[in-house]
């Protein structure tokens, strides 16, 4: 399975509003106070991360 990482926390939690599960969460690698989050890649998962771009 393909995974996509998401660094934003606004984007994680518009996905998660809009039905898509976390797979897995990990320290970032560029600030090990930040969080980065796993998503199953998908062409969904970009329509979704578009439609929230549009928005803001």
């Amino acid at each position: 399975m393909n995974m996509y990482i998401v660094r934003s926390l606004a984007m994680t939690n518009w996905l998660c509003n809009n039905g898509f599960k976390i797979l897995k969460v990990e320290d970032s690698e560029k600030d090990d106070k930040l969080k980065v989050f796993f998503f199953e890649d998908s062409p969904a998962l970009h329509d979704t991360m578009m439609k929230y771009r549009k928005r803001v």
